[in-house]
């Protein structure tokens, strides 16, 4: 059962309590740290496109496509629909033969508010390609091309490009195949229905991907390391893969999801962390990760104070007053489950 994790206060006053449940596993598959009940099953939402974009990257795409990192990135991302988001979108799509139209993501405005203010602006309505998971989609339309299979139809669960994710998934969370559950992401992509434990375990082999196949191994070090490195491509400006990124020198390989949902790794530590709250509301998710990472004792001083300045925990109203704060009030379990 989730537990109590942040408080929302007003003035001096709890107005509403936030819940949650959360894993913290490390490569070998144990649990290390645990909030609730780490085996909560949830869907992965977008926290799982990492390993959506694995197949593509053992594949042998990045060789036919010249993939940069910044390529991996986006096909790994939730963007917001910036304008250098859509070119990378776009510049990727030319390079296999592909459009917009082929996109089955679905359109809506950029989730980045200047840029669906400029597009309105310009008169111009938005795409395919402003759709938050269009990378994500690219990079499966890639994958088609590699496997040479249809365009069309690649987002449905029997089309070899998403049986291909399925088997990645079953082995990055050390499931079996069977046990898999899906239904249709926002997008229109198979989403997995998985433990908190077992997300939190294939963060922590992609960042340690230590006895997996050697295949794999360099995939998943291609991918930590592009998130690591354009965490702005990944999410966009604001958002807090790029916060975290800013404040901590790039250390972590981090990715959220819808309906609150949030993993990250530690590659130091060949550690991951899976963070669900229990409401489906994002506005507590900063203050909850950097507690986690505060009680584990990850961060050095200085990354802290850095933190403190990018993930505020001051409530302000609409004139700028300060009116409330978030206050992180829970303590992690520690050692064997």
């Amino acid at each position: 059962m989730a537990e109590r994790a942040v408080d929302i206060i007003r003035g001096n006053v709890v107005e509403s309590k936030a819940f949650a449940d959360i894993a913290v596993v490390d490569s070998l598959g144990q649990i290390r740290y645990w909030l609730g009940d780490p085996q909560r099953q949830t869907f992965w939402r977008s926290s799982a496109k990492p390993f959506q974009a694995l197949p593509v990257i053992l594949s042998g795409a990045m060789d036919r496509y010249q993939f940069s990192g910044e390529d991996v990135a986006i096909i790994c991302a939730s963007h917001g629909g910036e304008p250098q988001h859509i070119r990378q979108v776009v510049s990727l799509l030319k390079r296999i033969d592909a459009g917009p139209g082929d996109l089955a993501c679905g359109v809506h405005a950029p989730s980045h508010l200047p840029s669906a203010r400029l597009l309105e602006k310009s008169g111009e309505s938005p795409t395919t390609l402003h759709n938050n998971c269009s990378g994500k989609h690219t990079g499966m339309l890639t994958l088609a091309r590699m496997l040479d299979a249809p365009l069309a139809g690649y987002e449905k669960p029997d089309h070899p490009v998403q049986q291909a994710i399925r088997r990645m998934v079953a082995l990055m969370t050390d499931l079996h195949e069977p046990e898999l559950v899906t239904a249709t992401d926002g997008c229109s992509v198979p989403t997995f229905y998985l433990p908190l434990a077992r997300m939190a375990l294939a963060y922590a082999r992609l960042v340690d991907p230590r006895g997996l196949p050697e295949d794999v191994q360099a995939g998943a070090g291609v991918i930590s390391e592009a998130m690591r490195i354009h965490p702005y491509l990944i999410s966009g400006e604001g958002r807090l893969e790029v916060s975290l990124a800013q404040a901590t020198l790039n250390r972590f390989v981090a990715k959220g999801g819808a309906e609150a949902v949030f993993c990250l790794g530690i590659p130091e530590r060949g550690m991951g962390i899976a963070i669900k709250m229990d409401d489906g509301s994002p506005r507590t998710i900063a203050p909850t990760l950097v507690h986690v990472l505060e009680e584990m004792d990850v961060l050095s001083a200085r990354e802290r104070m850095a933190v403190g300045q990018v993930v505020s925990l001051v409530t302000v109203n609409h004139r700028g007053l300060e009116v409330g704060r978030l206050e992180p009030v829970f303590h992690l379990q520690k050692g064997k489950l």
